[in-house]
């Protein structure tokens, strides 16, 4: 009798036990168990976008797409604690792809990709822990946020995620992160990224320089990346570098070309975005002596000699 009464009091303390830990916040779900819930739900309105695409459903359809983004908005409050206002989903992407339909349509190995629906929450939750979005969100919560989401699976199964901050000025300020829909990994090889744009006075200008975009992240500008004179200069010579090629490309519009001078055209943009790539490298990876001169030496041996104007400017960095 004394050794059943001590089961009885044993099983009672553990069954007492379980209630505690069951009850003392039955509103908190297990990440798995909700992660496995908004899957499904992500999932399903997919697969009905697919339905009604397919039967030429188009209110149906946009319907669902709408609904599809009201999900991302909810995720989005829930795993990153922003609150976003519009949800891109891009036209001709959604609703997303299978793997056999990506593969087929651009010729990728089926192997080399995986479904975009199977992990959004997880992915995520991802991008929360990164320094970036945690420092991005922290400055532009109060703002008006949008979120992008892209299909970019190829050799490398990428989704591509943006978030773009807007204030009552115009000015817009926008990273991304890239992740891997196999491995749920993030694939940016640079841990930061911030994009400034102003439509008033079109300043633009994007970086992935951690000093320069951690000292945009913490100045009293809603984005602005502050360089030192030398880039600065640099950057404004990017700039022309950018009006020859709109210059040229009007041009070509305008007069009737033939074909040596339409090869022509085609060379000469070539070699003046390859001088704004050069340009941009060297501002934002700010290289040493012998990089600098490594990448120049690169863009000569294929395009001859750098502008002398560029070449003023590698002399004023002596």
């Amino acid at each position: 009798m004394k050794t059943e009464l001590k089961i009885i009091s044993v099983m009672a303390v553990l069954v007492s036990a379980t209630l505690f830990l069951v009850y003392q916040n039955p509103n908190e779900i297990p990440k798995s168990l909700s992660f496995k819930k908004q899957t499904n739900e992500i999932i399903s309105i997919n697969e009905k976008s697919k339905k009604y695409k397919l039967d030429g459903n188009m209110q149906q359809f946009n319907a669902s797409r709408i609904l599809m983004g009201e999900k991302f908005k909810e995720l989005s409050l829930d795993l990153l604690g922003i609150k976003i206002s519009k949800v891109t989903l891009l036209e001709g992407q959604y609703p997303f792809m299978t793997v056999q339909q990506r593969a087929e349509k651009f010729d990728y190995v089926p192997s080399s990709i995986c479904a975009i629906e199977q992990n959004i929450p997880l992915q995520l939750q991802k991008i929360s822990q990164t320094k970036n979005f945690q420092i991005f969100s922290k400055k532009y919560a109060s703002h008006t946020l949008e979120l992008d989401i892209f299909d970019e699976r190829n050799d490398i199964s990428n989704i591509h995620y943006g978030l773009i901050a807007t204030n009552e000025k115009n000015q817009l300020a926008s990273t991304y992160f890239h992740l891997d829909t196999c491995t749920n990994e993030i694939t940016d090889k640079q841990p930061y990224h911030l994009n400034c744009f102003d439509k008033n006075t079109d300043y633009r200008f994007a970086s992935f320089n951690t000093d320069d975009v951690l000292s945009s992240y913490s100045n009293g500008h809603f984005c602005n990346i502050e360089l030192d004179s030398w880039r600065q200069s640099l950057y404004e010579y990017s700039l022309t570098l950018r009006d020859q090629r709109h210059q040229l490309r009007q041009e070509s519009m305008i007069e009737s070309i033939d074909n040596e001078s339409h090869w022509k055209f085609i060379s000469e943009m070539n070699k003046l975005g390859e001088l704004g790539n050069l340009v941009g490298q060297i501002i934002h990876y700010n290289y040493d002596e012998q990089s600098l001169h490594e990448q120049i030496e690169q863009y000569e041996k294929q395009y001859g000699s750098i502008p002398e104007e560029l070449s003023e400017l590698m002399e004023k960095r002596k």
